[in-house]
């Protein structure tokens, strides 16, 4: 895990009860620098064992999910596994299918999700199990991010989750992501009361908050 030094007691819990009963170690970097932290927490394990577990400090999952993530390892061939996780804050699953842009938006259909396992060009570190024989085969640095053409960090750039499973691809490795199987993704909102809004309640996230100029939603109640 790569950790801040202050995270969620939520998922430090679904850590602590989903590898127990699978007796897998827990090994943390903290650090503000993502890709750094990962790449010397998997250093640190990539001769000892044969896969790793990946898990970013606001997932929410159980020792179920690490098993059939396991499982599924085993019997489809491939070299990571990611289950499915929405987005924080938007209304997309983040993985990108073969020949797709990260950037670029798609859908699938029903019949996608009949297959237990589909390739998948990238996908995340919520909850990922990768084979370190895979790891091994790939160039170093692992993890690089880089801006797009204009230099900046608006779009078209790549960040160093998805610099990662280029690499992993480059070095002729296949990721898989389990249609059927999803974790939760934690992220903070903001509750108002409202009396225009069933239920009494309405609720914003936090960045909408801060990049709206702290203004509640319309909703709201009692709001000066």
């Amino acid at each position: 895990m790569s950790t801040p030094r202050l995270g969620f007691t939520d998922n430090f819990f679904c850590v602590h009860s989903a590898l127990t009963p699978h007796q897998i170690p827990v090994i943390k970097h903290t650090g503000v620098f993502f890709g750094q932290c990962l790449t010397r927490s998997i250093e640190t394990v990539i001769d000892k064992y044969d896969a790793i577990l990946t898990i970013d400090y606001d997932t929410v999952f159980s020792s179920k999910t690490v098993e059939a993530l396991m499982a599924l390892m085993m019997h489809s061939g491939v070299d990571a596994i990611a289950p499915l996780q929405t987005k924080r804050e938007s209304q997309c699953v983040m993985f990108a299918l073969p020949g797709v842009s990260s950037d670029d938006k798609t859908t699938v259909d029903g019949d996608w999700f009949s297959k237990p396992v589909q390739l998948v060009e990238t996908a995340h570190f919520g909850l990922t199990l990768i084979k370190t024989e895979a790891i091994k085969k790939m160039e170093k640095p692992w993890f690089v991010a880089k801006p797009n053409e204009q230099g900046d960090w608006n779009g078209s750039h790549v960040d160093e989750d998805i610099s990662f499973w280029k690499g992993f691809a480059k070095a002729g490795n296949k990721l898989g992501l389990a249609t059927n199987i999803s974790v939760g993704h934690a992220e903070l909102m903001i509750t108002w009361p409202s009396r225009e809004v069933d239920g009494g309640k309405v609720q914003q996230h936090t960045t909408d908050y801060w990049n709206g100029g702290q203004k509640p939603p319309e909703a709201a109640w009692g709001v000066l």
